[in-house]
């Protein structure tokens, strides 16, 4: 689980640093023409923009959650939930780690077909963390309840 974290901070980290590098603050980049862009794009908040401008909030919950992840990772043992667990961590670290530094978060990812908002590869590990831990939350859950007393 915790090379996990780590390749995934890394991924997460230099995809953002060749975003703020090689791209000019608000450009873009059609990947499917109407449909899908890399944007380079900054984001102070959360998810939306909620929380704008409130960098230590958001610092201190993603570390509560981190803190909480791996609490829980201690007592399993299910190599899902342990990879789960690890892209949800690692996806929340990439996002600390550039409100630290920058005091915003490095989005790019750009789905304009749907009109969603810019998000990054830490946002993205995240959230497929979250839905991993989810299908093996349920997994075990119909496992347990089929097994024999």
């Amino acid at each position: 689980m915790y090379w996990i974290i780590l390749i995934v901070a890394v991924i997460d980290q230099l995809a953002k640093y060749l975003i703020r590098n090689t791209m000019d603050y608000g450009q873009s980049i059609s990947i499917i023409d109407k449909v899908f862009y890399l944007t380079s794009h900054r984001n102070p908040g959360a998810a939306w923009g909620i929380f704008s401008g409130q960098k230590w909030f958001l610092i201190i919950i993603a570390f509560i959650a981190i803190f909480g992840a791996i609490m829980y990772a201690r007592k399993v043992t299910d190599k899902l939930t342990r990879i789960a667990i690890g892209l949800f961590i690692g996806g929340a670290m990439g996002n600390v780690i550039d409100r630290l530094f920058f005091g915003e978060v490095t989005d790019m990812f750009d789905f304009r077909l749907i009109n969603y908002p810019i998000f990054n590869t830490a946002d993205t590990f995240l959230v497929s963390g979250a839905i991993l831990l989810i299908i093996s939350t349920y997994r075990e859950a119909k496992f347990e309840k089929n097994s024999p007393s």
